[in-house]
């Protein structure tokens, strides 16, 4: 749940930040970041799962979690640029913006689930 709450306030700070940067959001900004949200948050709790219950093949399926990742958002960023050319620019860097600022939260999360470690309050 704690990722959950950290990927939204991510998000949100995302389209905080965007507000000041585009006098116009990019054509498929709201998209794009929906629908990294829902991946990161999808394959999260697939991986989580997944350690619980079979942790031996923890790391051959976060593995293929990326190459799925790879195919699937080259195939969505390839539509974007294919569908709005004028605003090709804008498009990929939010996208790469977010992926990376989810990716990174996903992996720390991970990590830190992984290994056992708890955060100090």
């Amino acid at each position: 749940m704690l990722f959950l709450i950290a990927l939204l306030g991510c998000a949100m700070m995302i389209v905080a930040v965007s507000y000041f940067i585009f006098p116009v959001f990019p054509s498929f900004f709201f998209q794009t970041i929906i629908l990294l949200f829902l991946g990161a948050a999808g394959i999260y709790y697939y991986l989580i799962d997944i350690k619980n219950e079979k942790p031996k093949y923890f790391a051959q399926l976060y593995l293929l979690t990326l190459f799925v990742k790879l195919v699937a958002y080259g195939a969505y960023i390839l539509f974007v640029l294919l569908k709005s050319p004028t605003q090709a620019a804008a498009n990929a860097g939010v996208f790469m913006v977010t992926y990376m600022l989810f990716t990174a939260l996903e992996v720390g999360f991970l990590y830190r689930k992984i290994t056992g470690k708890k955060s100090y309050k």
